[in-house]
């Protein structure tokens, strides 16, 4: 492990101020649409834009890895995210919010299907969890800072907008360093989201499921623990403890996703955050809501490397970078999905209704990958 963070440290570096830029601005955008009474729909919206501006930034990444280099164009789509998130600083339109957060989903997935496609074309299957677990374990840790920051909001949202937005632009210098090796360029090859999903139908699910999982937890855990009354400091530990979680098991699960059956791995974590994401529907206080996040954390956050991984298993070497492509939309439709619903069902049903959301899902995929290794060992006759 400490040779894969030797290798990538100035990528893994640049992540690290992304996402501790990134995180920043997702929580105060979630918190403050809600502290001042935008429309659940409104909210939803807010959330689920920069989501939707992923799908489009993955879908046009391809096009221009194959006119420059890996790092040219992970610097330049976080310049790009550093100037939208300049934008909330300078505007409290709502409407306005959902365009620039658009615009930062665009420009975040660029990067991040550029370095995907970049550690991806780099490492050999042995290692991939590892690799991607430790890609992962980064982000976290930036996101965690992120969320810790929220502490500060008593100097003002555009004070902290304005540091997020300068992390955020420090990343750049660090993809420009040179110190990673590139990838031998080839030339790409389309692959389809069909052919895809035939071969690898639980590995795409999955990261369906973890762009679900992760927007439900990262962009409307905050909305919804401003609902329930949680102080700042409350909802900032909260948060830091589902990141925390995340974080703790992402190595290790990366090691044990290459060393064992995969789906095994996946379906071990699913039935987890089911158990855990409803421990506060059967319990009360912020001892049940802090061991949910901590939980949930833990089981949630590993699943995209993990699904990364098994997607991977079925990939030829020029198929990556459209592969990785395909993977963040998969996620992203997820993610988009999660905040909608979300926003909707805590304003008809209550805070409680998220934890609901959170739970089902990850019971039917549990459920899924149970009876498909039970089909595989059953004995034909």
């Amino acid at each position: 492990m400490a040779g894969i963070f030797r290798n990538w440290w100035p990528v893994f570096a640049a992540l690290l101020l992304i996402q501790l830029g990134n995180g920043l601005t997702g929580s105060l955008v979630s918190i403050a649409g809600e502290a001042r009474g935008y429309p659940p729909l409104l909210q939803g919206m807010i959330l689920s834009a920069f989501f939707a501006g992923s799908m489009a930034g993955a879908a046009l990444t391809p096009l221009l890895i194959r006119r420059t280099t890996h790092a040219a164009a992970a610097a330049g789509f976080t310049v790009a995210l550093a100037v939208t998130t300049l934008g909330f600083a300078m505007s409290g339109d709502p409407w306005v919010w959902v365009f620039t957060r658009m615009l930062a989903g665009a420009a975040i997935t660029g990067m991040f299907v550029t370095v995907e496609s970049w550690l991806n074309l780099s490492t050999v299957d042995g290692i991939r969890a590892r690799v991607f677990s430790a890609y992962i374990f980064i982000q976290l840790t930036g996101l965690a800072a992120g969320q810790l920051l929220l502490a500060g909001r008593s100097t003002g949202e555009t004070a902290l907008f304005l540091v997020a937005a300068a992390a955020i632009a420090l990343a750049a210098l660090c993809f420009g360093s040179g110190r990673t090796a590139h990838p031998p360029r080839g030339e790409p090859r389309h692959i389809s989201f069909i052919t895809l999903a035939r071969r690898s139908p639980l590995g795409t699910s999955v990261i369906a499921l973890a762009g679900f999982s992760w927007a439900g937890l990262m962009a409307s855990g905050p909305a919804t623990l401003q609902m329930m009354g949680l102080s700042d400091v409350d909802k900032s530990l909260f948060m830091a403890l589902a990141v925390a979680g995340g974080m703790i098991a992402q190595l290790p699960v990366g090691w044990l996703a290459d060393h064992m059956d995969r789906s095994r791995v996946l379906l071990l974590l699913t039935a987890t955050a089911a158990l855990t994401a409803a421990i506060p529907l059967v319990g009360e206080g912020s001892v049940a809501l802090f061991a949910a996040a901590l939980g949930y954390g833990a089981a949630t956050l590993p699943l995209y490397a993990i699904g990364v991984a098994r997607v991977s298993e079925v990939l030829g070497q020029e198929e990556r970078t459209a592969a990785a492509a395909w993977m963040i939309i998969l996620f992203n439709i997820g993610a988009v999905i999660a905040p909608l619903v979300q926003a909707n069902a805590t304003a008809a049903w209550g805070p409680l209704a998220f934890f609901v959301l959170l739970s089902a899902p990850q019971a039917l995929f549990a459920f899924a990958a149970l009876w498909q290794a039970a089909a595989k060992q059953k004995p034909r006759t």
